[in-house]
């Protein structure tokens, strides 16, 4: 990680571990009683600021994605909950109150944060089911069985059904009703927190692009490519870039976000853009049936991929695992006869007619590329891997978090130093 990077990882820190001091200074100032009992008080404040926080970064602020990264967002919101709840814990277990409706929408709301946490830590990271394989078994056959995109981002907004119980939980305790300027200062944490969600949720900010889907063709068997025409000719994008996409008025397929790689480059397609979509899960097998001429917003662009290969002068590791390759295939096009390049991928996909010619066409345009259908063993990868290249070469790798964690072991026993591994999995 980059030295810039790491000083706004820091910064971001800073910022949410200090975010419920205001309401702490304000409440210890009016409010008199032990230091235990202000302690829990404390603490239940910390719960619940740093619970807004984590609705605040599933907005996915662009301007900070951009700064540290997707993975890292995702690192802190999972740890920012953990935290929470742990305070939250100690809050509930060191706090006491006679009158019902306290006690009950707090329990309630504290139920719920384990619950949420619980859920998160199965089907939103990557901290036990990228490791431990009869659990992603586990995960796999319940999210095929028993849920789909559509009840996931419900169960999601769970979260302000948290926030809801913990708002009266705070307005029906009588002390803290004369604490001067608490609960002002709590309703404008909360206000502005909701507000800032409502805003992004209804699109209003500006790192929302509209387009229009040109083409939507099968490659195979389980492989899709879109081509979306951007109505803003003016619209831009790096290559190896992501969005999160939403079809509009498209009959069958959900409304709600779904992340995608770019598959095409800017310098070839500057007014459309293009992706490579595996049809796996319940929303992308149904990505085949979106019409031509269907709207599309896209949030974005995220991506830290093209920064960091447009600055570099090292040679590239372009480390392709399955359908992962389609930002790096956006990266090679971008980069062909700029970059010294080298393609590295393995996947059933490689033997599809349409990427043997993609593959053909980055041969002659000076990207040295290694393509099979089995993965790479160290053994492999030491015949294909040059001395300069695993002296000196930075390393992207593309796929699902699993198996980028595996290909990561590999990479380091063969030599690469850690700081020259990237890639952007979206679990943690």
């Amino acid at each position: 990680m980059k030295k810039s990077r790491r000083i706004y990882l820091a910064l971001t820190w800073l910022v949410l571990i200090i975010s419920p001091f205001p309401l702490i200074i304000i409440l210890n100032r009016g409010l008199i009683d032990t230091p235990g009992h202000l302690l829990a008080y404390d603490l239940g404040v910390v719960a619940y600021v740093w619970w807004l926080m984590i609705v605040l970064m599933s907005t996915r602020p662009h301007w900070l994605i951009q700064q540290i990264g997707m993975p890292a967002l995702y690192a802190i919101h999972g740890a920012l909950g953990v935290m929470a709840l742990i305070a939250a814990t100690i809050h509930r277990f060191t706090s006491f109150s006679m009158f019902p409706l306290i006690k009950q929408t707090g329990n309630i709301a504290w139920y719920l944060e384990i619950f949420l946490l619980a859920y998160a830590v199965l089907f939103l990271s990557g901290w036990l089911v990228d490791r431990l394989r009869n659990l992603n078994r586990l995960k796999v056959w319940i999210e095929r069985h028993l849920l789909n995109h559509q009840v996931t981002m419900w169960i999601h907004r769970l979260n302000f059904v948290v926030i809801a119980l913990i708002w009266v939980h705070v307005h029906v305790i009588p002390r803290l009703g004369v604490v001067p300027g608490f609960r002002l200062t709590f309703d404008i944490y909360t206000g502005l927190t909701v507000i800032f969600y409502c805003w992004w949720k209804l699109k209003i900010g500006r790192y929302h692009s509209a387009a229009k889907v040109k083409n939507n063709v099968s490659l195979g068997p389980s492989m899709q490519e879109l081509t979306l025409q951007f109505e803003n000719n003016n619209e831009s994008y790096q290559a190896g870039d992501f969005y999160f996409l939403s079809f509009r008025n498209a009959k069958g397929i959900s409304k709600e976000p779904h992340p995608f790689s770019v598959a095409s480059a800017p310098r070839d397609k500057p007014n459309e853009v293009s992706f490579m979509i595996h049809r796996l899960g319940d929303f992308t097998q149904k990505i085949a049936n979106v019409p031509v001429g269907t709207e599309v917003k896209l949030e974005g662009p995220f991506g830290l991929f093209n920064r960091e290969v447009k600055n570099s002068q090292d040679p590239l590791i372009l480390y392709g695992l399955g359908s992962g390759v389609a930002p790096l295939i956006s990266l090679a096009q971008q980069y062909a006869g700029l970059k010294q390049l080298h393609l590295i991928w393995s996947g059933p996909q490689v033997n599809n007619p349409y990427y043997q010619k993609i593959l053909t066409d980055l041969r002659k345009k000076g990207v040295k590329v290694d393509a099979q259908v089995h993965r790479f063993t160290p053994k492999d990868l030491i015949q294909v891997i040059s001395s300069n290249e695993l002296k000196n070469a930075n390393v992207i790798i593309v796929g699902s978090a699993a198996r980028i964690l595996y290909v990561r072991r590999k990479l380091r026993k063969l030599g690469f130093e850690k700081n020259r591994l990237m890639d952007e999995r979206m679990t943690m």
